[in-house]
């Protein structure tokens, strides 16, 4: 394969996984978590090749400097606005991740102090444990 083919495959990988990175982004932002497993099976392909073209290009970097300045310095752009995009796409992930789990666990606090074991009034007698209890819970749409 040509140079230029490999540096044009490796530029169409990296301007895919950023359109899904920044969809996944668009995702995590209004909290449609369920429909990130639609884009897990693309991104994990494109992940894969992606890294097989990055390892051909460091066992081969002559390719790499084989091709026109104007090419080369195309996809070191390039690579740097996928980076950035890698980047703001771990801080989104990490973000969701801490909002989930500070959920799930107020949820579970909120369950424990409900189920602890008979409560007392100030007479001492046995209070009677209440039929339901209401849970506020407020949700922040930005991450």
């Amino acid at each position: 394969m040509e140079p230029l083919e490999k540096a044009a495959i490796l530029m169409t990988l990296m301007k895919r996984l950023g359109q899904i990175m920044d969809h996944e982004r668009a995702l995590l932002n209004s909290f449609r978590l369920d429909d990130l497993n639609e884009l897990q099976e693309e991104k994990t392909a494109l992940v894969e090749a992606y890294e097989l073209e990055m390892m051909r290009l460091r066992e081969a970097p002559q390719a790499f400097a084989a091709l026109d300045d104007g090419v080369r310095e195309q996809i070191e752009g390039a690579m740097r606005r996928f980076q950035d995009a890698s980047q703001s796409n771990v801080r989104a992930l990490a973000a969701a991740h801490t909002v989930v789990e500070k959920v799930v666990r107020n949820i579970g606090d909120a369950l424990a102090r409900q189920h602890r074991g008979p409560c007392y009034q100030a007479t001492g007698a046995e209070a009677k444990p209440a039929a339901g209890q209401v849970i506020s819970v407020a949700f922040n749409r930005k991450l």
